[in-house]
């Protein structure tokens, strides 16, 4: 690929407030593309970047899904862009949805349209064409409701979580709601699986059309193949694994390496073949202590994670672009297995907190010596802004949520002291993956 004009490729990098975000604009930026840093946040770390020409505010894509594909529309049509590249769960899902308006514009968009999409975005269909395959996974049930799950209760092996079909699910008004797996998605047997689920349902009202999930619980060491792949073929990848994550029962990753395993890239090579993949995807697994991989999810999108694969020899978001391009992307002979990322210190701070009130004294050397060992994710030398503004970015969305939180709780006490006086509309049931 010696005869690329980078300099043509002007890209519109979306979710650059995040960490994945700003890996993909300071990837492209080095390689001398032309970047725009996309976010719905004024104070965008990409936007902060030395590899980021300009920058783009718009709405924010999960609350206001419409109002931000039309400013896409206007910003696509008036900036003459190549590419447009979407990085997070719901910006992803909202421009795989627009995908035809948006490629209407002349822009090149890096994510597959939401036929292909929606197979990895329902977890329900995800494992129902994964179980034609050779790879193990855990005893899955998409049941339709409660009543379903009371009737399966007293037939599965415990113990089992409870999870939503896709990390954004969308409501009656067409907002994306997030859904995290919780310590509190655990059931151990057949009374606590129907508390949880009737729990889940009567919190989420909008999932009473999407029912989520019950699936077996397997323990072990979250493991994830990740990389890049064009109709089914896995052209470049890379592997990792966590070392620690919040929730400590596991989550999102804190403290994350590099490992090499041939068995897993086979069963990722063939989950990719089965869901005939096009584009950045992370395939999560739990490497069991009798050393099998059991296939966790599948994410159609880039991962929080992707400046490990980027430091450790493996650069997605240029060989994406080189994709969207035309040109066939090769993985390289090998890569690092030896870089370890302090991806979240408020996380990892977080994890330590979860730790103590356990009992595990023991993990404050822990904590302390990944500062040795571990590079913070956000610090580079060479793009100093991004770096001293991300704990002032991390204070300002904690004190966000809290806000929420609180202005939330003092709306349903308002709500419940005047529920007898006001009537109510139900909305009409919103199905989320069709």
């Amino acid at each position: 690929m010696t005869d690329l004009d980078p300099t043509a490729w002007r890209t519109l990098v979306l979710d650059a407030d995040s960490q994945a975000g700003l890996c993909v604009v300071r990837s492209l930026g080095k390689r001398g593309v032309p970047v725009t840093a996309a976010s719905d946040s004024r104070r965008s770390l990409g936007a902060l970047s030395t590899y980021a020409e300009d920058a783009v505010v718009h709405q924010p894509p999960a609350t206001a899904p419409a109002a931000f594909i039309d400013e896409l529309v206007g910003v696509l049509e008036d900036g003459d862009y190549f590419a447009v590249i979407p990085v997070n769960d719901a910006t992803t899902n909202v421009v795989s949805r627009a995908k035809a308006r948006l490629e209407a514009t002349g822009t090149t968009v890096g994510v597959p349209g939401w036929d292909r999409a929606k197979l990895a975005y329902d977890k329900a269909r995800t494992f129902d064409i994964a179980a034609s395959l050779s790879v193990p996974t855990p005893e899955t049930h998409a049941p339709e409701g409660l009543d379903d799950v009371e009737r399966l209760a007293d037939d599965v092996d415990y113990p089992v979580v409870v999870k939503s079909r896709s990390k954004y699910v969308r409501d009656a008004a067409g907002r994306l709601r997030l859904h995290r797996v919780g310590d509190d998605s655990y059931a151990d047997g057949p009374d606590a699986l129907v508390a949880t689920y009737r729990d889940v349902l009567a919190t989420n009202d909008h999932l009473n059309s999407f029912p989520p999930l019950v699936q077996g619980y397997v323990p072990g060491e979250t493991t994830t193949t990740v990389g890049l792949a064009d109709d089914g073929d896995l052209l470049a990848w890379f592997q990792e694994r966590r070392l620690r994550t919040t929730p400590h029962s596991g989550g999102n990753s804190t403290v994350i390496t590099g490992m090499r395993d041939q068995r897993m890239r086979d069963y990722a090579a063939e989950v990719v073949d089965a869901l005939e993949w096009t584009g950045p995807l992370q395939i999560e697994f739990m490497h069991t202590p009798d050393d099998e991989y059991y296939l966790i999810e599948v994410n159609g999108r880039y991962w929080g994670s992707v400046p490990l694969a980027v430091d450790s020899g493996v650069d997605v978001p240029w060989l994406h672009l080189c994709q969207l391009a035309g040109y066939t992307p090769t993985n390289p002979p090998v890569y690092r297995e030896d870089v370890v990322h302090q991806r979240l210190l408020y996380g990892d701070i977080k994890w330590l907190g979860e730790r103590l009130l356990d009992g595990h004294p023991s993990a404050i050397p822990a904590f302390l010596a990944a500062f040795g060992y571990a590079r913070p994710v956000f610090l580079r030398p060479e793009d100093p802004l991004p770096s001293v503004a991300a704990p002032l970015y991390w204070a300002g969305q904690r004190a966000k949520k809290v806000w929420e939180k609180a202005r939330d709780a003092w709306v349903s006490e308002s709500a419940a002291s005047t529920e007898g006086d006001v009537e109510t509309d139900v909305a009409a049931p919103v199905e989320e993956i069709r």
